[in-house]
């Protein structure tokens, strides 16, 4: 008879037997990141290569050169100063060139208030120009030249004869092209736009002290003193006018610094 502890030992050997022939099962480790672009380089350089190539091809194709350019909007600015001053490169893709640049360049212009840049596919270019209009000659110190409400300088000399005339003796010549920001002319132009409905002036300006005066187209000039109360004034020119009808060619001056009490001047 087996002993009990050498049955036990036996089963104990027989029970660890089919473990010993199991084998192990080895953990698979997660690829790196570093490890997977390793194997993908190749394939990664090709797609960032044909990309490029493409965006090249794309950008420089001659589909998307200039083909056509028209301008709208033209009367007194030239065709040929538009396109000159847009300064388009033919050789260039249109979708890429600096639309505000071009604008810009148009702009300096003195006749243009703005410019516009239209583009259509595949390379038609448009150009919508908004021109100036004179708003009056400005005399100064060293000549007259046309303005436009902006008091930009459009030309030099005056555009049209029948343009309101402003009188700034001590004003010196300003560029073709620039701004000039000046107070006192923008106070003669506020002025005439008051007294326009009334009697049509010719030209405006300050007398020596500093007071308005209106020359009419007779040559009349009517001194109004400070600008308060202009329609006031304006409105007593015509009964004036009208009482001395038959000495008119003889009159040098109405002056209506005191409304209440006007001065007629004679030759």
């Amino acid at each position: 008879m087996t002993p009990r502890g050498g049955a036990y030992s036996d089963s104990r050997e027989k029970a660890a037997a089919p473990r010993a022939n199991v084998p192990r099962l080895r953990r698979r480790s997660k690829r790196s990141l570093r490890a997977r672009l390793r194997t993908y380089w190749v394939l990664a350089a090709f797609v960032a290569a044909a990309s490029a190539y493409a965006l090249w091809s794309l950008v420089t194709s001659p589909l998307f050169r200039l083909q056509s350019l028209d301008v709208v909007g033209l009367s007194r600015v030239s065709r040929a100063d538009v396109v000159a001053r847009a300064a388009i490169d033919p050789s260039a893709n249109i979708w890429l060139v600096d639309k505000a640049a071009i604008e810009g360049r148009i702009e300096r212009l003195p006749f243009v208030h703005s410019a516009h840049v239209h583009r259509a596919l595949p390379a038609h270019v448009r150009i919508a120009i908004v021109e100036r209009v004179p708003d009056g000659c400005l005399v100064g110190r060293d000549g007259a030249f046309t303005i436009d409400a902006d008091q930009r300088v459009l030309q030099p000399g005056c555009a049209d004869p029948r343009l309101t005339v402003y009188r700034r003796d001590d004003l010196p010549a300003a560029p073709t092209g620039a701004f000039l920001h000046d107070e006192a002319l923008a106070r003669l132009r506020a002025d005439a736009r008051t007294l326009g409905t009334a009697v049509r002036y010719r030209s405006f300006g300050f007398g020596r002290f500093g007071d308005l005066e209106a020359t009419m187209p007779d040559g009349i000039v009517v001194r109004f003193g400070d600008d308060r109360d202009l329609t006031a004034k304006a409105a007593l020119v015509d009964p004036i006018l009208a009482q001395i009808q038959a000495r008119l060619g003889r009159v040098v001056a109405i002056d209506l610094r005191a409304p209440a009490a006007p001065v007629v001047q004679y030759r």
